[in-house]
């Protein structure tokens, strides 16, 4: 049995805009204002110029974005503040089609809202609203004609600000306006600004061109499942630098020209063990840039466009090529690591080779080579160089292994592993000159007295420069090492030890190694 018994009231609570609003930061706001321009721009045909500009007042703390992109008629007022309502159809090739980034925005960013907009050179409406009116649950608007602002314009004005605004804040959402429109800003018609001064765009494509490894442009399509085609294009290779703090590495995602997710390093893009593997400064070299191009509906966004959402039909059937594109240039940034600055720094300039994907969804190949043969790591190669002679005479494993060990903790991610590995450096030198007493020199000095012999700050005693044949040169650089080593140990300022000085204490005990023992240390 059915039947009526009544009606329920289905209009969302105010309350819908304080509880989604939480994830909203400036740069995230400021760009939900800034995509609506771009959007009645796009809705006109992109016909004529667009300019934007972004004002931030730090002393009265207001906050006002203006566009010239057209400007609403009256009839389409009503999308400014009710929720899921929007002027881009899912259809159009617009960057907001979901109706609830500008109400969000604006009161992510203040208490007090005024929108004016002008259509053309009719009159200029505004709507406004504040605190109280989010606490009222009644949804109109009073609609006012104000003075009139310049034809084709429209222009929020924000005051009582709920964020900071600082020299700091302003100077991160120029950086990320630039690489949010980047595609947009090199168009010699479109101006964004931001407090008078023209926001430049920012790209991430620094390739570099290795024989046979260089970069590939791959493009081709998807059919949705409601017959629209989504055109892409992924730009990969391996970067013309190392950026594994900076983290601009990974996988970008362009949609409509809008960069929506910027250096992806997630499991969902490949970066995982038996994949890519896990982010790591050795796989900092891949880069992969995605561009989709089609209806509104069919882009991967969140809401917010601050993220892929990776449920999406086009995301998952771009999922499996994609991952294998990524872990194809992480493998060869991986095997390469360590000789980078020649394999691959060293081929600035090249060509892109364009290769055309006949089905995302069922393609499996990178279309590159078989990757370069892995480079034994360095202990590999140490060990094989000094093979015959570590059968000969075993005290030197621990010699060479040292230098392998100083080597390998100066490359990680560690505010102090220069210090580090200069300690172990160190240790290296006064085992190689306690191996040549005890094994080659046959001394028979007892434990004490190797101690006091071998202390060699501030200075090397007479005894153990009798005792082990070098050149008055080298140990004037030991004794320099050893009184540096103590400064920075026993001193009261943290220890900093420069590339410079690192590279110059690695190349005493190699010296050293190869003087005293015959270890070779070229491997």
């Amino acid at each position: 049995m059915k039947r009526q018994v009544g009606t329920l009231d289905a209009v969302p609570s105010k309350r819908l805009f304080l509880s989604i609003i939480a994830d909203y930061d400036l740069n995230k706001a400021i760009c939900e204002l800034v995509d609506n321009g771009f959007d009645v721009w796009t809705r006109a045909g992109r016909e004529g110029g667009i300019n934007i500009k972004v004002r931030l007042d730090r002393e009265l703390r207001t906050i006002e974005v203006e566009d010239d992109a057209g400007g609403l008629p009256r009839d389409e007022l009503r999308f400014i503040v009710g929720p899921g309502q929007t002027g881009s159809s899912s259809t159009d090739e617009t960057i907001g089609i979901f109706g609830v980034g500008t109400k969000r925005a604006v009161v992510a960013l203040a208490q007090d809202v005024r929108i004016k907009t002008r259509h053309g050179s009719s009159e200029t409406y505004q709507v406004e609203f504040d605190e109280e009116w989010l606490k009222d649950e009644e949804w109109a608007l009073p609609l006012f004609e104000v003075d009139p602002i310049p034809p084709h314009t429209t222009r929020v004005e924000l005051q009582k600000l709920r964020v900071q605004l600082n020299e700091e804040a302003t100077a991160q959402l120029r950086i990320h306006l630039g690489a949010t429109y980047a595609r947009f800003l090199i168009r010699p018609d479109v101006s964004l600004e931001l407090d008078g001064v023209r926001v430049e765009p920012r790209f991430f494509d620094d390739w570099s061109y290795p024989p046979d490894y260089g970069p590939r442009r791959y493009s081709g399509s998807i059919q949705t499942t409601e017959g629209r085609t989504v055109e892409i294009e992924v730009l990969a290779g391996l970067s013309s630098e190392s950026s594994p703090t900076a983290g601009e590495y990974g996988v970008y995602f362009y949609c409509n020209d809008r960069l929506v997710a910027p250096a992806m390093k997630s499991f969902d893009v490949g970066f995982t063990t038996g994949q890519a593997g896990k982010p790591h400064p050795k796989i900092s070299l891949t880069k992969v840039i995605v561009h989709l191009r089609g209806d509104a509906a069919s882009m991967p966004w969140n809401s917010s466009k601050s993220d892929i959402s990776t449920k999406h039909a086009v995301f998952v059937a771009l999922h499996d090529w994609l991952v294998t594109i990524v872990s194809a240039y992480a493998r060869i940034s991986r095997i390469w690591m360590g000789d980078w600055p020649d394999k691959v720094y060293a081929y600035a300039d090249g060509e892109i080779e364009h290769v055309q994907i006949g089905d995302f969804l069922t393609a499996t190949k990178s279309y590159l080579p078989d990757p370069p043969k892995s480079r034994p790591r360095l202990a590999e190669r140490m060990a094989a160089k000094n093979l015959r002679l570590s059968k000969r005479a075993p005290w030197v494993t621990g010699l060479f292994e040292g230098i392998v060990a100083a080597e390998t903790v100066a490359k990680q991610p560690l505010a102090q592993a220069n210090w580090f590995a200069l300690n172990l450096l160190d240790l290296t030198l006064t085992s190689a000159l306690r191996s040549y007493l005890v094994n080659k020199a046959k001394s028979t000095v007892g434990d004490k007295g190797l101690k006091t012999l071998l202390t060699r700050a501030p200075r090397v005693s007479h005894a153990l420069k009798e005792a082990v044949p070098l050149t008055d040169d080298v140990w004037t650089e030991i004794e320099n090492l050893a009184r540096r080593r103590d400064d920075l140990t026993y001193g009261r300022s943290d220890p900093t030890v420069s590339d410079a000085e690192l590279k110059d204490a690695d190349r005493l005990v190699r010296q050293i190694l190869t003087a005293l023992h015959e270890i070779q240390t070229d491997a």
